[in-house]
């Protein structure tokens, strides 16, 4: 479990699982609260004042398509969050909080291209949905993923 700096806020990684010869994956409670239908690494870093949280969220853990995962951020202050570009074949990793800014890496695991850092200005974020969304359910979104997936593969086989 983690305390946000503000001790107003917590987060909890509930082990789930891991990938075949790779890393854990966990399912996360913020403030009590479990997010349905998501998996998580175990990657997250809280903003230095505790309005934000940002966590690397895994979108499959099938060890031959992914791995994919994006940034998910958590505004506790307006209670609402946001998600970032996906990354395919690598993991966002190593968040920080400067100034007005969240910085991380894509690390692409020495995969033909080299890592890089990606910088967001907070304030310039325009998508922001509601946490009692999060809560719910991405099950459509998972759903998705998985009929692509099995599209992929019949077309290849």
């Amino acid at each position: 479990m983690s305390i946000s700096p503000s001790k107003q806020h917590r987060y909890e990684l509930i082990y789930i699982d891991e990938i075949r010869f790779g890393p854990p994956y966990y399912s996360l409670k913020i403030n009590g609260k479990l997010l349905r239908n998501r998996i998580f690494g175990e990657v997250a870093k809280w903003s230095n004042d505790s309005r934000y949280l940002a966590v690397q969220e895994w979108l499959t853990i099938d060890y031959a398509e992914g791995p994919i995962t994006r940034v998910m951020l958590f505004d506790m202050e307006a209670n609402k969050y946001t998600t970032f570009k996906e990354l395919e074949k690598g993991f966002v990793e190593k968040f920080r909080f400067i100034n007005d800014q969240l910085i991380y890496l894509c690390d692409y695991n020495n995969r033909k291209r080299t890592n890089e850092e990606v910088r967001i200005e907070l304030g310039s974020i325009k998508k922001w949905y509601s946490m009692k969304l999060c809560m719910v359910a991405s099950l459509n979104y998972r759903l998705w993923r998985i009929a692509s997936s099995l599209l992929r593969n019949s077309r290849s086989g």
